[in-house]
């Protein structure tokens, strides 16, 4: 019988430590909000919720990564807008230079302010965004042209980018590009000089300073065509700007799916939380009173 008495207590205290545990668990979840805060909680949940936070951290990433990519193609394109500004002003300055009546004089100052064209548009071929450079392909730290140079047929020499673009990751898992080459955009993607720009106003220059009249009327048409050129180049870069804007969508609605999916997965049923604790309070109030309740018997009182 003492056996007896000895078992009943240690199931008692057994019990009763289990229902302390889970009282501790259920303030643990009130308190933090969490339903998940060790493996033991939910074993079979660990390795969902270790991919659902990898899956928000790549997606974060993806989030930066598509803002900088923004700030460099808006950049890029502005840049181009700027270009073909000049080339309006490019093309006033070849017709007024093919005109017979212009004179020797105004010519020689025209070509001037061909130079100063020259001068701008490479400028903008250095464009950059916090400190790359974004008309270098995937050599981002190489500047495009090293400088302007009126001997050379383009005026600033040898392209010293990378012909690779760059590309970005999209949030569904595919790749787009996001950039063109300063050689693609301004002189003619290295090999047509009937779509170059810099050689077209380098020429145009060229013309004008030796007052050749019939040379400045096809470098009025070289003008145009180059212009027309540069134009489908921006319209390229508005097309990226559109992938770019949607694959931003498409990354902040992602991200509001996979943070209800990680709340669904972790966080705690705060009400649910707090009728367990107030149930499984009362079931040890009540167990201790069962408890205490039960008769006492000595070794006397079986041996009479």
């Amino acid at each position: 019988m003492f056996n007896v008495i000895s078992a009943s207590t240690d199931r008692f205290l057994a019990d009763l430590s289990q229902l302390e545990q889970r009282m501790v668990k259920d303030q643990r979840q009130v308190s933090s909000g969490l339903r998940l805060q060790t493996v033991s909680d939910d074993p079979d949940q660990v390795s969902t919720l270790l991919q659902l936070k990898a899956r928000i951290a790549h997606n974060d990433q993806l989030k930066f990564n598509l803002g900088r990519v923004k700030t460099e193609v808006d950049s890029a394109e502005n840049a181009i807008n700027t270009a073909t500004t000049l080339m309006d002003r490019a093309r006033q300055i070849a017709a007024q230079g093919a005109n017979g009546l212009t004179s020797v004089d105004t010519r020689t100052q025209l070509a001037s302010e061909v130079g100063d064209l020259i001068s701008e548009m490479y400028g903008l071929t250095q464009t950059q965004v916090e400190g790359r450079y974004v008309f270098s392909g995937s050599s981002d730290q190489t500047p495009p042209y090293a400088s302007v140079d009126f001997t050379q047929p383009n005026s600033v020499g040898s392209y010293n980018g990378s012909n690779a673009t760059r590309t970005v990751e999209h949030p569904n898992g595919s790749t787009f590009s996001v950039s063109l080459t300063a050689q693609n955009i301004f002189d003619g993607n290295g090999g047509d000089s009937s779509v170059s720009v810099l050689k077209a106003l380098s020429n145009l220059r060229a013309d004008l300073l030796s007052n050749d009249v019939n040379a400045l009327q096809n470098d009025a048409k070289d003008i145009a065509t180059s212009a027309v050129y540069l134009n489908g180049r921006q319209a390229l870069y508005g097309d990226i700007q559109n992938q770019v804007a949607d694959a931003i969508d498409f990354q902040n609605t992602l991200s509001v799916k996979l943070t209800q999916q990680l709340s669904n997965a972790e966080d705690a049923d705060a009400p649910a939380a707090i009728l367990q604790m107030q149930q499984d309070s009362v079931a040890q109030q009540a167990a201790m009173q069962a408890h205490i309740a039960l008769p006492r018997k000595s070794l006397f009182d079986y041996l009479g």
